[in-house]
């Protein structure tokens, strides 16, 4: 009993973790909106476009519903078994 118990703690876990980050996607829209692209002079510091970023974010953000769309349909045999690393 205590390996389901600890078994479900651990999926509540891993479920809100992954809604966490992505609650925080939010404010970096917001951020990458507020951006503007400006060249810098060759060798000082770059900074990815806006554009990119939105990309990348956009990106991000669909790994993390496919993880937790994996982690709902599999809720009962990560709910139920150990888990192993």
């Amino acid at each position: 009993m205590a390996t389901a118990k600890r078994a479900e703690e651990r999926y509540g876990n891993l479920v809100n973790s992954i809604d966490f980050v992505t609650d925080q996607f939010g404010p970096l829209q917001k951020l990458i909106a507020k951006m503007r692209e400006n060249p810098a002079p060759p060798g000082s510091w770059r900074v990815t476009p806006p554009d990119q970023l939105t990309k990348m974010l956009a990106k991000s953000l669909s790994h993390l519903t496919a993880l937790k769309d994996a982690a709902i349909r599999y809720e009962t045999q990560l709910k139920t078994r150990e888990w192993k690393v």
